[in-house]
């Protein structure tokens, strides 16, 4: 449907519309809707009073979260559609913009498990750059997207079933800008975008934030847009008082709580003696507790009610009233029940993602029919490349046809970022394992889609990486990769047999590898490579032996891996796979060995498996480990661990060694936080099962030496990773108590 026939339907709509209510003599009623995040559904209940009354409404205007409101009603929503719509949707993950680890391709997995904290902080032409916001918005535009529906760019914002006008504030010189035309998505979202909390919208070469900063109650725009009367509907919250500024965040409320009251009076100040001021009972409410929204829509019913006798005179019969719905009804369908076949795909691309790669994850062509539900998907696909600050598609009207436009801008804080992680498990006794760890990527080298990594690891494992990582092909399936490593850590380890009695050891070593690899769609990737590695042994703490031994060893790799978990500690679903077969050449020179640097070849195979499902609050958990060697000969080339938690709870962290493994597991968790708390972050109860040794000789393997250990445990997800409180034991007799958070190692 192209724009001259919606401008044409908008015409003969709009005349429908003003007969159906008898405009030649009615005044023309206008609502002012006015900011206050959760408290903005209390609106949605002076809506319904209105329309129990066959109030009809011209003109409306919003600011924050009354502009989500009034979007929705300018689109011909009723209040009960808007009640469904909202309390459909979690806004409070409107101020989370992560990507679900599942819909991360299998390197970015694996590489956010080591590096869980962004710090949307990075480099960019040699100086350090941060983020406009704590939050990019991405999600947001994922709630009002899902809110609104699937709608084209709007020339006049005139033309929807009610005149709609959204207010934003310009954050360069704090200006009122009211936003009436293009993409209805894009206005909403500007004016309700919290300075700080969101970064701005950038809208026609203007930085666009939350328009309670000029205007939080937007009487004069409806005024401006020609109603005669006004209903305004103030959420705003009143100042604290001395007793309640006790904190560093109650005195920045009070500083925006200046601003917002200081326009509502403004705005007040305009109404003359007909128009009316609805202010509901909305005390002890904060902006951000999403979770009363239920409860304050009858809150706007009752205050809308109080104001009924005057309400009633701007009310029509019944004929009217059905009349003017019936028209509001026919535009929307012009709107948003009329779909038809996309003709073009335009990417407007402003990051250093190939539009290759672009087009190739939004899996959408010419021909196909796109709904909200088909364009949400898209842009989650193209989101999850984990390479954008933002995404956005929405449908134009071209001259053949629809077109959805496809817009990619780049982190700002880009393309070189910085990440973290840290890691702490503590058995409550003598061991204390610690790790910070700190990531900068270097993005799009050479304009050809190229990672450069540098990473430092500090603790009680200390490495220092870097790796070059290049795609092949213009959709990046193939690469080539490169790396180089040094590292040294430290652990405890029990008497495993009479030629190694050491309890505790150092390792130091250092690698390079080189090979290539195919990305097998977002969920899995083989390699090949060939690896160079040279190292010694130490024994600490010890009289007797200093020097353990040297070995090196180098040769071929392969390994394939899958991997849609939906968390990489205590996953609710999903599976992951790891295999990996390597044939190398070793040589190593034990101290007290007869026989030293014997040259040996072998093959290691690995096989690592974890899957998990859930029914209602309840999670299980499998997990299973095999490591190997063709040899049965002792060699400093290459050895496993296995002990800490969830890896035979009761002992210490990898205090069992060896070059031969077997472990298996199975974990339960029992989510706490909705049923029993009431609180909206996850706390899990759990219990592990666990079975499996190391051994150092092939043959010294049997079922009879698995060691048996279980756990019971309390955790939670966390910004910095999961977290766990736990208690294991072995049926050796070894038990620990565990604290543990942040990554894996």
């Amino acid at each position: 449907m192209g724009t001259m026939w919606r401008w044409a339907w908008g015409v003969v709509l709009g005349l429908a519309l003003s007969s159906a209510v008898v405009a030649a003599d009615r005044p023309k009623v206008g609502v002012a809707l006015s900011g206050g995040g959760a408290k903005g559904a209390a609106h949605v209940g002076v809506l319904r009073v209105l329309e129990q009354h066959n109030i009809p409404v011209d003109y409306i205007a919003g600011t924050s979260m009354g502009a989500y409101v009034a979007g929705l009603y300018s689109l011909g929503y009723s209040a009960d559609q808007i009640e469904s719509i909202m309390l459909s949707l979690d806004f409070s993950t409107g101020f989370s913009d992560d990507i679900p680890r599942e819909a991360l391709s299998y390197r970015d997995k694996q590489f956010r498990d080591s590096y869980p904290i962004e710090l949307k902080m990075g480099l960019r032409d040699g100086e350090l750059r941060f983020a406009k916001g704590a939050l990019q918005g991405q999600t947001m535009s994922s709630l009002i997207r899902r809110s609104i529906g699937t709608i084209p760019e709007v020339p006049n914002f005139d033309m929807l079933p009610i005149p709609v006008r959204f207010v934003a504030t310009d954050l360069t010189d704090r200006s009122e800008v009211i936003l009436d035309s293009g993409n209805m998505l894009e206005a909403m979202q500007a004016s309700m975008t919290v300075p700080g909390a969101l970064a701005p919208i950038e809208r026609e070469g203007r930085l666009l934030v939350d328009g309670g900063m000029v205007n939080n109650m937007p009487v004069s725009v409806v005024k401006a847009m020609g109603a005669d009367v006004v209903i305004a509907v103030d959420i705003g919250a009143p100042l604290k008082n001395q007793d309640e500024l006790n904190s560093v965040f109650d005195v920045l409320d009070q500083l925006s709580g200046y601003l917002t009251n200081l326009s509502r009076d403004q705005q007040v100040a305009l109404m003359e003696p007909d128009d009316i001021l609805i202010t509901p009972d909305i005390s002890g409410v904060g902006t951000s507790d999403f979770d009363q929204m239920p409860g304050l829509i009858p809150e706007g019913e009752r205050a809308a009610l109080e104001h009924i006798d005057r309400l009633q005179k701007w009310g029509v019969s019944q004929e009217a009233y059905r009349e003017y719905h019936l028209a509001k009804q026919i535009n929307r369908s012009v709107w948003l029940d009329t779909q038809a076949p996309l003709v073009a795909i335009r990417i407007e691309n402003e990051s250093g993602m190939k539009d290759d790669v672009i087009r190739d994850v939004l899996d959408v062509k010419p021909g196909d029919v796109l709904g909200e539900q088909e364009i949400e998907q898209a842009i989650a696909r193209i989101y999850s490349l984990d390479q954008f600050e933002r995404v956005d598609a929405f449908l134009v009207d071209g001259r053949d046809g629809p077109e959805l436009v496809v817009q990619t801008r780049g982190k700002n804080w880009g393309p070189n970022v910085f990440d973290m992680g840290l890691r702490i498990e503590d058995n409550l006794d003598r061991e204390l394992d610690i790790s910070l760890d700190a990531a900068l990527t270097v993005n799009n080298l050479f304009n050809a889609g190229g990672q450069w990594r540098l990473e430092a690891n500090i603790g009680t494992i200390d490495r220092f990486a870097t790796e070059w990582y290049q795609p092949l092909d213009d959709l990046q399936r193939y690469y080539a990769i490169a790396m180089v490593d040094a590292e040294r850590k430290e652990w405890n380890a029990f008497d495993q047999v009479q030629e190694f009695p050491f309890v505790r050891i150092e390792q130091t070593r250092s690698s390079a590898a080189l090979g290539g690899g195919i990305n097998l769609g977002r969920n899995a990737q083989l390699q090949l490579l060939y690896r160079y590695e040279d190292g010694k042994y130490h024994s600490v703490g010890s009289n007797e032996i200093g020097r353990l031994g040297d070995y090196w060893f180098h040769g071929a790799e392969v390994a394939l891996g899958y991997d849609t978990l939906d968390q990489p500690m205590f996953p609710s679903q999903g599976q992951r796979w790891f295999a990996q077969v390597s044939h190398l050449t070793s040589g190593s020179n034990l101290t007290f060995d007869s026989d030293p640097w014997q040259r040996d070849d072998f093959v290691v195979y690995e096989l690592e498996w974890t899957g998990a499902t859930h029914f209602g609050a309840h999670n299980l958990i499998g997990k299973a480990s095999f490591e190997t060697l063709s040899q049965d000969d002792l060699t400093l080339a290459h050895f496993t661990s296995i002990g800490g938690f969830l890896n035979l709870s009761g002992f210490s962290k990898d205090s069992l060694f060896g070059s031969h493994k077997v472990l298996l597991g199975g974990i339960y968790t029992y989510d706490l936080s909705q049923e029993l708390l009431g609180i909206t972050w996850p706390l899990f109860l759990g219990a592990s099962f666990e079975a499996g040794n190391v051994w150092l000789l092939q043959d010294d393997m049997a079922l009879d030496d698995l060691i048996y250990a279980g756990s019971v445990f309390i955790s939670m997800e966390t910004g910095i990773g999961p977290a766990a409180l736990a208690f294991g034991h072995a049926d050796t007799g070894d038990s620990s108590f565990y604290l543990f958070i942040g990554k894996q190692f």
